[in-house]
């Protein structure tokens, strides 16, 4: 595979290693078996066990099927825990989101984000951001992408009434600001037109729209955009064109229309924060990009002998708030984000740009287009990041695998100036709802992964709370609903889920006490950021804790450059036993091997090239175990390179 198909900004490794392995194939390098300490019971002992492997690339089908067999990536690391040795088995979980119901706590956040969006939830952050913006309107705006709210210049208390933005004295600062962008752009029409400039050109008033002008107005105005100023100075450069002793050719047919929306033309450009511009009927109108609303405050009564209180409609300001789907990449502002996340949330030392970009930008699945076919989604497969803005600001990035079943959900960061909001909650409810709209387009596409659910540690067992979901069996990967699999995990943290169907009354015993073994794992999930992370804003720890959602795969990169984990040799572990080899001594031979950047049946390789015999022999065992955590199906398909 090509290392563009390989990753949309994958390392050095994948570029090189993936030449000439066309884009229609999974191509990966088997790490084996390896251990490490566990976050999730703080095990002091290397008790935490999976099987890895470096992915060159990925299909995102061959993606989704191992998904299904449990298995999850960090960056191009492809892992999954070895259930039945690990000490806190990792139950992949989904659910049809379709069936999705969320609960009274879910519809509080989502509740609780319609507030601030609308200008009716009062925040701390809110009052330090305006007391440091009391000049805003003095300024230029910001020019930041997306549209911003101008702020009004004091923060009241909450319990007066807020002075509406036209009854300021900023007022009319900022309708000078917008004459000065104005004149900017008449000059600028003058000089595309060839005009001589000078100081008799015409020079803009802006005007504050009354309410009664809106009434008659009303037919134009929609319920989202509130005209709020205009200026007629296209009228006056019509009349001054006109008197001008001028040669220049059609300046007699510019109207005042033709002006207008030249002008608006050149103002656009500008991106002036919080209004839409628009030319109609000569006049350049400005409309407030999000509509003010009035919610009823409470204002303390004038008197205190009557003890009434008063009660005024207040204009409130509203936020906008925009969700980017975009190709996985490097974007300076979220890697500044996922910094400020890491520092302040996880007290993470450690964050570094490489550790990043392997972590949450890398990846091996090759970007699919779109086909306009209903077998692809409209923004195609593969890895994206879901950017939240909140008036032109990322206050949360959620790193996602768009697959042919699902969205899987990987990772989340967010603002914790924001984290009144719970934005862990609120983004996998939004999450879900997109999986649910793009069902009418991809009608496959209808569950939502949300990782590994961990019934063994407390403060991993939230994701259940998305209901109703379903738990996959690490024996026979069947789904079996959560409901069904609780009380078998009850009894045992390793348990065959669908046993359910014939042992509904027995106790299950794990094939093996988990922890046991002594293999050798990499460090493939958040176990520095799941002991550390507290519950946010008081919340009690049998609540979802945001701090969790997406974070499973945290610490794979730190531990990914430690040099000193090494594979044991264990001579117990390497034994393949007699069961296993008459499984999978018919499907060793159809293992596609990359040897040298040529293609292989592992049946053939000794026809090709001469074998040392202890090689030859070391590479059945390290098969027959490929074979059996990624499956005959899989094993046939992807192909297993010798580096």
């Amino acid at each position: 595979m090509d290392a563009d198909g390989a990753s949309s900004s994958g390392g050095e490794r994948d570029r090189d290693q993936g030449k000439g392995k066309g884009r229609e194939s999974s191509v990966v390098v088997d790490s084996g078996r390896r251990r490490s300490s566990c976050g999730y019971c703080s095990s002091s002992s290397s008790s935490s066990i999976s099987h890895g492997l470096w992915a060159y690339s990925l299909t995102s089908n061959d993606y989704q099927d191992l998904l299904d067999r449990g298995w999850r990536r960090s960056g191009c690391y492809v892992y999954k825990p070895e259930m039945d040795k690990t000490c806190c088995p990792q139950y992949t979980i989904r659910l049809k989101a379709s069936n999705f119901t969320p609960s009274k706590e879910q519809e509080r956040v989502l509740k609780k984000m319609q507030r601030y969006l609308d200008g009716a939830l009062d925040t701390k952050f809110d009052k330090s951001s305006d007391q440091s913006k009391s000049n805003l309107l003095c300024e230029e705006p910001n020019k930041s992408s997306g549209s911003r709210i101008l702020n009004n210049t004091n923060q009241t208390n909450p319990l007066s009434v807020t002075v509406p933005l036209q009854e300021t004295e900023n007022q009319d600062k900022f309708m000078s600001f917008l004459s000065e962008k104005i004149d900017t752009a008449v000059n600028t029409f003058f000089k595309e037109k060839g005009l001589p400039l000078t100081g008799q050109n015409p020079k803009s008033v802006v005007k504050n729209v009354k309410p009664q002008m809106k009434r008659k107005l009303k037919d134009i105005i929609t319920k989202e955009e509130d005209l709020i100023y205009t200026c007629n100075v296209s009228f006056q450069i019509a009349a001054y064109i006109k008197n001008m002793d001028s040669k220049i050719e059609n300046l007699d047919s510019v109207s005042p229309s033709i002006i207008a929306e030249e002008l608006v033309r050149v103002i656009s450009s500008e991106n002036i924060s919080g209004f839409i511009i628009k030319a109609c009927s000569g006049h350049l109108n400005f409309y407030s990009g999000a509509k003010e609303e009035t919610v009823m405050v409470e204002k303390p009564a004038q008197t205190q002998q009557t003890g009434k209180k008063n009660y005024e409609s207040t204009p409130q300001k509203r936020r906008r708030l925009v969700i980017r789907m975009k190709r996985s990449q490097f974007d300076p502002d979220e890697y500044a984000l996922y910094e400020k996340y890491q520092t302040l949330v996880h007290q993470d030392k450690r964050v570094s740009k490489d550790s990043y970009i392997r972590f949450l930008v890398d990846t091996p699945i090759p970007f699919i287009e779109p086909d306009g076919s209903s077998r692809v989604p409209p923004c195609g497969f593969g890895s994206f990041h879901q950017q939240y803005l909140v008036d032109g600001r990322i206050i949360a990035v959620g790193v996602v695998d768009i697959l042919p079943k699902c969205l899987s959900s990987k990772y989340l960061f967010w603002d914790p100036d924001y984290a009144f909001l719970s934005l862990g909650k609120f983004t996998a409810l939004k999450e879900i709802q997109w999986v649910r709209e793009m069902q009418a387009h991809c009608p496959s596409l209808e569950y939502y992964y949300l990782g590994y659910y961990i019934h063994s540690c407390n403060k991993m067992r939230y994701k259940a709370a998305y209901r109703p979901s379903e738990l996959l069996c690490p024996l026979r990967f069947e789904w079996v609903p959560y409901d069904v699999a609780k009380p078998l995990l009850d009894r045992s943290k390793y348990a065959i889920l669908s046993d359910f169907k014939t042992t509904e009354n027995t106790n299950l015993l794990p094939t093996e006490k988990p922890g046991t073994s002594s293999t050798n794992d990499m460090h493939h999930h958040s176990e520095v950021h799941n002991e550390n992370a507290g519950c946010e804003n008081g919340e009690e720890e049998t609540a979802e804790d945001e701090n969790f959602m997406h974070n499973e795969d945290s610490d794979v990169e730190q531990d990914e450059e430690a040099s000193s984990m090494d594979m044991d040799d264990d001579e117990d572990d390497d034994q393949i036993g007699a069961d296993l080899l008459a499984d999978h001594s018919q499907s060793i031979g159809d293992v596609v091997l990359d040897v040298h950047n040529t293609r292989i049946k592992y049946k053939d390789l000794q026809k090709r090239f001469v074998i040392r015999k202890n090689f030859l022999s070391e590479l059945e065992k390290q098969l027959y175990r490929y074979i059996e955590v990624v499956g005959k199906d899989l094993s046939s398909r992807i192909v297993y390179s010798l580096g």
